[in-house]
């Protein structure tokens, strides 16, 4: 049986705020269905959003993760290797048993079994565990299964001991004739690939810190503002919107829409329908916050660049004209969605970013 994690999945913001949701008696908004349908303003009173303090770590590459990487790059040239303890990257042969309460579980165990060390094909912190092991050594690691864990629900969030014991280690020995073998320009020793690496790494790490510093700064504004219930046909619209996307997930995995959402969002899912209704609320007043941002900051998507995206896209998907891609796309939603990003990236470049404070334990 399988101990890999479950596959990444649609990510969602879960964050609900109490009594935000008031009601908007009997006007009838079903007609409201982009943000450019209605004044933004009406529907959200605007905290700070300027210079909001927000905690992200700094881009950084560590050691581990440049030698899985590298190792990973030339596995197929890993030899058997003595005289040191596992490291990041290494390809290692393992016995495990998996105990829930001292009871073995089914799936829990092999022998003679492969794994690529940062290759995180099992449960969280399982191949931590394993760095630092000896040729020969037994140990126990006491793990929790991630929830959900759709290969086995019954174990979702459940406290494990693992037993493993290391059988052999083997890794590349990587030397400039592999590296000038990549074909790479300007790379043909070991110095120069390991500087593309961590460049290519790093850059990776740097889209990731910009990503994570507008999330946070959409979070803190959405927690100093206050809302009003958002237009029906605005929810009506991204909450089938979610739902068809869903299901179409859902249908690549074999599942029912009912099974896939508790899959990818947990067991504690009862009704998927209010679910996803309460998630495309949500999403419909964290739209209408940035908006009413546009609005004040005279942010907007020219015509000219949605013009220069579609003819981009049209080029992409080998549509015979620019014509034919729009009219198989939303153009309203795809205006929106780019002025979103537009606000997200300005909060982002205003937000004051503070390094997380680390508890000493």
């Amino acid at each position: 049986m399988d101990l890999m994690k479950r596959s990444a999945s649609i990510t969602l913001a879960m964050t609900l705020f109490a009594g935000i949701l008031g009601g908007c008696g009997n006007k009838d908004t079903s007609g409201l269905v982009y943000t450019t349908d209605f004044k933004a303003e009406d529907y959200v009173d605007l905290g700070e959003y300027k210079g909001v303090e927000i905690e992200v770590a700094s881009p950084e590459v560590s050691d581990d993760a440049m030698k899985t990487y590298i190792k990973s790059a030339f596995s197929n040239y890993a030899e058997p290797v003595s005289g040191r303890s596992v490291e990041m990257g290494d390809i290692t042969n393992i016995d495990y048993e998996g105990k829930l309460d001292g009871v073995a579980f089914e799936g829990g165990t092999a022998k003679g079994a492969e794994l690529v060390i940062g290759s995180g094909r099992f449960i969280p912190g399982f191949e931590d565990g394993v760095v630092g092991m000896e040729i020969g050594q037994t140990k126990d690691i006491d793990l929790a299964f991630p929830d959900p864990y759709a290969s086995n629900p019954d174990l979702a969030g459940k406290d494990v001991v693992f037993t493993v014991t290391v059988n052999g280690i083997s890794a590349p020995h990587i030397t400039d004739e592999l590296v000038e073998g990549l074909g790479l320009t300007d790379c043909s020793t070991v110095e120069e690939y390991e500087k593309y690496v961590y460049d290519n790494l790093m850059a990776q790490a740097q889209a990731d810190f910009e990503e994570q510093k507008m999330d946070e700064a959409v979070v803190a504004v959405e927690e100093s503002s206050s809302f009003k219930e958002p237009p029906d046909g605005m929810v009506n619209r991204l909450n089938e919107n979610l739902t068809n996307t869903l299901t179409s997930y859902a249908q690549m995995y074999g599942m029912e829409l009912q099974q896939y959402i508790s899959y990818a969002y947990g067991s504690g899912v009862e009704n998927y329908e209010e679910f996803l209704l309460e998630q495309a609320r949500f999403t419909a007043q964290r739209y209408i916050m940035l908006a009413a941002i546009a609005d004040k900051e005279g942010i907007l998507v020219t015509e000219e660049e949605l013009e220069e995206d579609f003819a981009k896209m049209a080029e992409r998907y080998k549509y015979e004209s620019v014509e034919a891609y729009k009219a198989e796309i939303d153009v309203d939603a795809y205006r929106e969605f780019q002025l979103i990003q537009k606000v997200r990236e300005f909060l982002g470049e205003n937000a004051v970013v503070k390094s997380p404070v680390v508890s000493e334990q």
